[in-house]
């Protein structure tokens, strides 16, 4: 009885989503970033829920973007400005922004739907800030999740925003449609040596800040990664990546980045590039929650933290190496499964 009771519940949840509703949607959100089990639990059913209602029927195909760069280099500003654009041409916005977590708290700042004063404002722009929760990139296997939440509930357009910290940009890339990495002013040397590889993940490449005191710098910039440009290899075939200039405080260049993430689209879908881009996130994802599931049945399993204590004590005691006791620990609770 209690089964069907919670199934109704679920089911009523995902009607409330699939009509827009930003309160269910929020709500559900929650639950799938909480780490209680009980939570975990219901999260699961309501994903599997949405997900059958997103394959049952036929909706606006939603564009999902990725956007990144380093700290202070307006990814918030860009993004609020190209938001606004897209509501222009008729889309639905949603903006999924990861914030640094503490690593005290487990807190996180939250700051970008303060940042984003015009967008948060719009009727159809939903503002989403998550916290990373120390996650390399702040990319978790909830982000594609909540991404197929946010379908169902008729947003056209995704854009994730990253930490832009030390992250693995090929993570993000690999859940997005398209990637546009954002460059300071004054990083054109920085083709060179590593970042040459981080440039290389993105599908459109953007120099902020073309605007008052930085002007000058960013043009210097923006002719310097154009000169290199034919250094940079893309998956895809005879791509060009693009590198344009942009201005989210003098409104700028966004039209134009927006064009060119379309031309790429455009390009992707017609040779079949896109279609296994779109396997590639159903992998990643797969991935991501395969590992999410094993690491919740190691430390919840029968005799988990019994095992954990001993097998610590056997290494503080000399008698385990580390690699030994991470071994027996994995192997143990496998074979008891």
């Amino acid at each position: 009885m209690k089964k069907d009771s919670d199934h109704a519940v679920i089911l009523k949840w995902i009607n409330s989503i699939e009509k827009g509703q930003i309160r269910s949607l929020s709500r559900a959100i929650t639950l799938l970033e909480s780490t209680r089990i009980e939570d975990q639990n219901q999260a699961r059913n309501l994903l599997e829920g949405a997900l059958e209602r997103l394959n049952k029927t036929d909706r606006i195909p939603t564009t999902r973007i990725g956007i990144s760069g380093p700290p202070g280099v307006g990814k918030s500003s860009y993004i609020e400005s190209l938001g606004m654009h897209l509501l222009s041409l008729g889309f639905r916005v949603c903006v999924l922004a990861v914030d640094p977590s503490s690593r005290v708290s487990g807190g996180s700042i939250l700051g970008d739907k303060i940042r984003m004063e015009r967008l948060s404002t719009q009727a159809n722009a939903f503002i989403r800030p998550s916290p990373s929760q120390q996650i390399l990139g702040g990319v978790t296997h909830t982000t594609q999740s909540i991404m197929s939440l946010c379908e169902l509930a008729g947003y056209s357009a995704i854009l994730i925003e990253t930490v832009g910290i030390g992250q693995n940009e090929g993570a993000v890339a690999d859940m997005v449609d398209c990637f546009i990495l954002l460059n300071q002013p004054g990083s054109g040397d920085e083709l060179q040596g590593i970042k040459r590889g981080v440039l290389e993940f993105a599908d459109v490449l953007l120099v902020n800040k073309m605007d008052g005191a930085t002007k000058y710098l960013a043009q210097q910039t923006l002719q310097s990664l154009q000169s290199t440009s034919q250094l940079i290899n893309h998956s895809l075939k005879n791509y060009q990546v693009p590198i344009i200039g942009v201005s989210s405080v003098e409104e700028t260049g966004i039209s134009e980045s927006w064009q060119a993430v379309a031309k790429f689209l455009e390009q992707a879908k017609s040779i079949g590039y896109f279609k296994h881009k779109r396997q590639l996130q159903q992998e990643q994802w797969f991935k991501k929650l395969s590992e999410f599931y094993w690491l919740q049945h190691l430390h919840t399993a029968k005799h988990s933290r019994h095992l954990k204590n001993t097998l610590l004590k056997e290494m503080q005691l000399g008698k385990k190496s580390i690699l030994e006791a991470a071994q027996e620990f994995t192997r143990t609770l496998l074979n008891n499964r």
